[in-house]
């Protein structure tokens, strides 16, 4: 009996406990279910707050792309579509908020987000807002060189046309872009050096004090010996002669490159060594003739007149040395024999005293689009590459230091704080200084820095690096090019100029990589060096170069 009741009590005590747990689980069910529904919803709502704070981000960078003179309205129904476009109908936007100089649009966005638990939680409603303001930069103004490879590699097909044909076109947008573009000012100019080995100056220069018109160069009679027997006091003097013999040797507007290390400055010319010396490729020995005139060992490559004209003391050449005859300064004084020709020519470069001198001359910073276009629309594929000149010009058209630096619309100074300075350099090769294994004496053609080795027997050396001298090969040439390039993008980079290289290396004619590595380490960054494999890169490197320069951003 004891035992029985005992065990009553026991079921007794445990069926109140079961009910008092049930009655515990219903009364919390509510509030868990509460915090489970809570979450869930503001789960969503913090996603979709995510998804709308992109979508307000971009909306209002296409915003601030759009011209200064979008009114209001149009600005706020562009915001309304865009953002309706990412997020769907029911997402509002504030009205916007505009200030100017510089223009900063100021995008606020609301959207319900989906409430499953509200019954439950006691939540009516949940609207993620997400703001993002844009600044449209205050248009800026830019000094931009163009250094435009005009190499007769740029013949060479590129994909569907040929390089030249795609730097045409990449060039023309890039000049239809600058002008075109809120973000740059209407001050903004611009400037085109076309090179291949050597860089023409326009007509308007060639009578500057920084030019050698009276020989007062060492460097001037290097290649025309004993000068003053015949009555010439510079080279100018001699061209006028020749031109009397053909109309189209008249100076074409070519430079000798300066000593080192003034060749690597931005420096004004002052005197003597520091003048700029017309290039004038002397005439070889020979009769003028279509084929290779040779003396001994020794054969020409640039004969254009011949060595005697019937002249008293010009009128016998036996017993003369290779050197003799090409430094012969009586054969100018009555040129005989004028033979112009392309086909004792290197990569169709015309024979004759302008040798190397085949590209179109630079233009210096203006606004004037048809003229930018015109030089554009003009370049021709001629000649060998040496980048070194081609940005050592292109420098010059932007620097206040140096021989542009005295016209009537001199660049900026480097300390502007108002104007940028960018050079954009493109190349579809490497430096080359062509040899000529036809002549041991001279060893090389002529080049801005002359012979390898000249009539008077000087040669190179004080125009190159100290590392680089006494060159004799096609490789150890191209090193010292390489080396005088190298120093003048640093040079120019510590001025303040922004460089930006384009390598247009295709597979038919690629650039190897000491040429790339070149290019690379001339940029001002990683991100300012490119290489185009065809004509399409081209084009798209001009036009990434161009958006870039004035880009759009965010603020805080």
């Amino acid at each position: 009996m004891q035992v029985a009741a005992v065990c009553k009590a026991v079921a007794r005590l445990r069926g109140a406990r079961d009910g008092n747990v049930a009655i515990l689980f219903a009364f919390l069910s509510l509030p868990i279910l509460g915090l489970t529904g809570a979450a869930i919803d503001y789960g969503l709502a913090t996603r979709l707050e995510v998804k709308l704070q992109a979508a307000t981000d971009a909306t209002a960078l296409a915003l601030c792309q759009t011209p200064l003179s979008t009114t209001k309205p149009a600005l706020q129904i562009q915001a309304s579509m865009t953002m309706a476009g990412f997020m769907g109908a029911a997402v509002t936007i504030d009205p916007l908020n505009i200030t100017d100089n510089p223009r900063q649009i100021t995008l606020t966005s609301r959207m319900p987000s989906p409430i499953f638990f509200g019954k439950i939680t006691g939540t009516t409603a949940i609207r993620p807002r997400a703001t993002a303001r844009c600044a449209t930069p205050l248009p800026k103004t830019f000094e931009i060189a163009l250094v435009l490879d005009n190499t007769g590699s740029m013949n060479v097909s590129g994909g569907g046309q040929t390089k030249m044909q795609a730097l045409k076109t990449a060039a023309t947008n890039f000049v239809d872009y600058v002008y075109s573009n809120d973000s740059f000012s209407s001050g903004t100019r611009l400037s085109i050096v076309p090179f291949a080995s050597a860089v023409a100056i326009p007509a308007i220069y060639r009578s500057s004090s920084w030019i050698d018109l009276a020989g007062k160069s060492s460097y001037h009679w290097t290649n025309v010996l004993s000068p003053g027997a015949s009555g010439f006091t510079n080279r100018l003097q001699i061209f006028s002669k020749l031109q009397s013999a053909y109309a189209d040797w008249a100076w074409a507007g070519c430079l000798e490159t300066l000593p080192y290390p003034l060749n690597v400055q931005d420096v004004m010319p002052s005197s003597n060594d520091s003048l700029f010396v017309p290039m004038l490729a002397p005439d070889e020995p020979g009769d003028g003739s279509v084929t290779y005139a040779c003396v001994g060992s020794n054969c020409s490559f640039n004969s254009y007149i011949r060595d005697m004209n019937g002249t008293s003391g010009c009128d016998s050449t036996s017993n003369l040395s290779f050197a003799q005859l090409e430094g012969r300064s009586c054969k100018y004084v009555s040129p005989a024999g004028a033979a112009p020709t392309n086909s004792n020519s290197y990569t169709g470069v015309p024979n004759g005293p302008n040798f190397g001198c085949t590209t179109k001359p630079l233009q210096t910073l203006t606004s004037d689009t048809a003229a930018l276009k015109n030089l554009i629309n003009g370049m021709a594929p001629l000649g060998s590459t040496n980048i070194h000149e081609g940005l050592m010009w292109g420098w010059r058209t932007l620097s206040p230091l140096s021989v542009f630096a005295s016209g009537s619309s001199p660049p900026a100074s480097y300390s502007s704080s108002t104007v940028n300075k960018i050079l954009i350099l493109m190349t579809d090769g490497e430096n080359s200084w062509p040899m000529n294994g036809n002549s041991p004496y001279n060893q090389s053609m002529y080049f801005p820095a002359g012979y390898i080795k000249n009539a008077d027997g000087s040669g190179p050396n004080t125009r190159l690096p100290p590392g680089n001298q006494n060159i004799s090969t096609a490789s150890n040439s191209r090193n010292a090019l390489d080396a005088l390039t190298a120093q003048a993008c640093s040079n120019a980079k510590s001025a303040g100029i922004s460089i930006y290289t384009i390598g247009f290396s295709v597979s038919a004619d690629p650039i190897d990589q000491q040429g790339l590595n070149l290019l690379s380490s001339c940029a001002s960054t990683t991100n300012q060096f490119f290489v185009a494999n065809d004509a399409n890169g081209l084009i798209n490197a001009f036009n990434q170069i161009a958006s870039s320069i004035g880009s759009l951003r965010l603020t805080q």
